[in-house]
Formats: structure tokens, sequence, C-alpha cells
């Protein structure tokens, strides 16, 4: 999108929201200070407001849940402001989580299988922009009846206006915040079939196939390496760095894994916030493996908290590999491999969880030795 026209629209969507919001307050004061102290009337609107826009966000969210089963995926996660529902252990569980400023809410859903996905993609999208529409449309025809309605349905409903009007022009619209675009920058992306979302199709292709149980280096090495050349900030291209690494990995490729891990590295500037612990985490445990004792070192304090807090199959066993090959402490190394290998028996994505207890395999093999390092320099 044309950066001038792009900036008249963010100006625009922001004047637009406020007087949205204005004539909401003003309507809903007109007609019901009569019965409330307008005090309590103005913080009855902003309560209202706060707590349907939520609802808005999260019936936007939905959308691309809802249509995303019906063309075939399952849902992984969803954030609504700090609040996450996701799939661990095939059970859905809620936590706490600091989102970045410029994300309100997120949602992966991730194919079964590998048919059609450009379609199904485009169709995944559409559905948040679909129920965000709905929303935006039934809340306003509830205004149109603003005379006629209680007090309580008015600051529920129609205090969503402003936010769901936000919600919807900024979606619809091609802007990128953070290195992560807007659902219509993506729909516009693969309407054009532009090489990124070509892309992001084979990338899910890779997930379909590591659903249905073969691990990164079973997965056909076209759809690693046969991807168009995308520049090097492009949030497509870092991804698939990422499976990368994963596939060099699982083939005992270590050389070309330790580039993969490198170039990754030096990609980390152009992560967006939302992604950028479990990729460093992938980062980190290359490096502990790599024997890069003083890399690792350096990274991990900025993981420790996520690595701590996350509790996942991947994130145990990245700390079961900083504590044998950084640390060498096996006690320690041994409780993260046990907990991790616990999680990894019938971990619902078949592919990774037989990855998964590969690479925990190989860690527990060097546990069981007399095992010795000696921090190297790199």
């Amino acid at each position: 999108m044309n950066r001038v026209l792009e900036k008249i629209a963010r100006i625009f969507d922001v004047v637009a929201s406020f007087a949205i919001a204005g004539v909401v307050i003003w309507l809903g004061y007109k007609h019901y200070y009569e019965n409330l102290d307008s005090v309590l009337l103005i913080l009855c609107l902003i309560g209202g407001g706060i707590v349907s826009s939520a609802v808005c966000r999260l019936f936007h969210e939905l959308g691309h849940i809802v249509i995303g089963l019906l063309c075939g995926f399952r849902f992984n996660s969803m954030r609504i402001g700090f609040v996450q529902i996701y799939k661990d252990e095939g059970k859905l569980r809620i936590a706490a989580k600091r989102l970045p400023e410029s994300l309100a809410g997120a949602t992966e859903m991730l194919p079964k299988n590998a048919e059609n996905l450009h379609a199904k993609y485009l169709a995944v999208v559409c559905g948040g922009l679909a129920f965000s529409l709905l929303f935006l449309a039934s809340a306003e025809l509830v205004l149109d009846f603003y005379k006629s309605i209680p007090f309580a349905v008015y600051a529920l409903v129609c205090t969503s206006l402003p936010y769901a009007f936000h919600l919807f022009f900024y979606n619809v619209l091609p802007f990128n915040d953070d290195n992560l675009d807007t659902d219509g920058a993506m729909l516009r992306g693969l309407i054009k079939k532009e090489p990124s979302y070509l892309t992001a199709v084979n990338i899910l292709a890779i997930e379909a196939y590591l659903y249905q149980g073969l691990t990164p280096s079973e997965i056909d090495k076209d759809l690693y390496f046969g991807a168009p050349q995308l520049p090097e900030d492009d949030f497509n291209f870092i991804l698939l760095t990422n499976y990368r690494l994963s596939y060099y990995i699982d083939a005992g490729d270590r050389e070309n894994a330790a580039k993969a891990c490198q170039r990754l590295e030096s990609l980390l500037g152009y992560v967006p916030q939302y992604y950028k612990n479990d990729i460093t985490a992938d980062i980190l445990y290359c490096k502990c493996c790599r024997r890069d004792t003083e890399g690792a070192r350096a990274l991990y304090p900025q993981l420790k908290l996520y690595l701590k807090g996350e509790g996942t199959l991947s994130a145990h066993r990245i700390s079961a590999a900083y504590e044998l090959y950084v640390n060498g402490d096996k006690s320690a190394a041994l409780r993260e491999l046990n907990a991790a290998e616990q999680k990894a028996e019938n971990y619902y994505i078949k592919g990774l969880g037989k990855y998964e207890r590969k690479l925990l395999g190989s860690i527990r093999d060097d546990i069981k030795t007399d095992f010795y390092y000696e921090p190297s320099r790199q």
C-alpha cells in the first residue's frame, strides 16, 4: 500500500473511531441521563465499551477458528489481550501472557492435511473479516433502535461500535505492524500469489505433514528449498529458515544446521516480538548442541523466564540441553529431560513428537555416558 495512502487511512481510522465514540456517548447521555447520575452513566458507558470491545475482538478471532475448523484446520492457540487459550498435550489451557503493544489478538490454526491449502488459507483469513463485519453491522443495527432498548443493552452492545469499526477497517486494509500483516494484507498476498504467501502456503504444508506423523527431514525437501526468493526481513522467510534448521537437525546435518542457526540469529532484528522467544529458543538449543557455551550463556538470560514459564515440550528439551551442554549439570538436565519425555509420550502433533523424542534420546544418551565437555569459544 502506498505510504501516503496508508498514512491517510490510519489518520481516518483514528478520527472516525473517536467520532463514533463521541456519537455513542452523546446519544447515550442524551437518552438515559434522566434515569442515571451523569458520572455513573459515563462510567457505565466506558466500562461497557471495554467489555464489548473485548467481545468484539473475541468474535473476530472466532471467525478464523470457525472457518478454519470447517476447512480442516485444527485449533492451536488464541490470544485476546493478555489472555491466551492454547492446546497443550491435547488439552485446552488458559494462561496470562504479555502481548506486544501492536498486537491486541492473534489466532493460530494449523492444517491437518496439505490438500488445497491455498484456498483453505484464504478462507481462514476471510473468516475473521467476515465475523468482524457481522459484529459491526449487528452493533449498528442495535444503535438504530437506541430509543427503545434498555440501558444495559446500550452500554454492552452499542459501545462496541468504535472498536468494531476500527477492527474491521484496520484489518481489511493491507497494513503491516511489527512485521506482522493484517488480514487485508494476507488476503491481498494470497489472491495475487505473492512470493511471500506462496512461501506461507509451503510452511502450512510442512505443518500439515508434521501433524500426519512425518518428522522434519521426512517431508518433501522442495517445501523447504523450492520456495521463491524473499527479502531477509520478510517474516515468512524467517519462519522458513527456522523450519530449515529443524530439517537439518533432524537429518543429522550438523554443518548446515550451524549455518542455518547463524543465519537465523542474524535475522532476529526482524522477528516480530510475538514470535521472538520461540525462534531465539531454537537458536539457543543449536548453540548448546554445538557446545558454543559463550554464545548460549549470552542468549540464556533473555529466555530464562520464558523457558521456565512455558513448560512446553520444546522448552523442557532446550532447558535440558542448556543444563547438560553448557552448565554440565546432569541432575538438572535429567529433571528437564524427564518432564520433556512425559510430554512427548503422547504428543498431539505426531511428527513433532517423533522429532522431539529423537532429540531427547540423544540428550539422554549423553547423560548416561560419562559426558565431559570443554567450553568452546565460537
